[in-house]
Formats: C-alpha cells, structure tokens, sequence
C-alpha cells in the first residue's frame, strides 16, 4: 500500500534500499559528497554575488561596505542552516 502512494522519487529511493545493490555506506557516502558539493557552491555563489550586492547598497557609506569572503565552513554551516529551515 504504501508502495503505490509515493510519488516522485521516494519510489526509487524505496527500492535502491530493499535492492542488494546498493550498500547504506555508499548511500552516506554519497549523501555527504553531496552536501559537501552543495556547500561549495554556496560558497561559490556568496563569494561572487554578495560584493556587488553590498556595493549596490547606496544608504551603506563607504566605510561599512568592507566585504569578507565566506570561507568553507560557514557555507557548510550556513548549507546546514538553510536545509533544517527549508528542506
């Protein structure tokens, strides 16, 4: 019954854990791979957007528009925030 309620890919997902072909570890592996690719990109789009975004700001005066990078441990917390609240 539950089997023909899912839809999307909680189906798939379903039968790649009842199936022998897929071990739970590379299933974990696969998932902090993942979220660690997430991260970077986050990084990635932080570091790129953000100073043209600050700099745009126009009641901001110049002295406050200083930007620091985000390094990668704060786009992976702030990946890990993002997908509790959202996710």
């Amino acid at each position: 019954m539950l089997g023909t309620v899912m839809l999307g890919g909680g189906k798939e997902i379903k039968s790649l854990l009842k199936s022998e072909k897929v071990s739970p570890v590379a299933l974990v592996v696969m998932l902090i791979v993942l979220f660690l690719l997430r991260a970077m990109i986050v990084q990635f789009a932080y570091n790129s957007v953000a100073p043209k975004l600050i700099g745009n700001w126009s009641s901001v005066s110049d002295k406050d528009r200083k930007f620091d990078s985000l390094t990668f441990n704060e786009a992976l917390l702030f990946t890990i925030l993002i997908s509790f609240l959202f996710i």
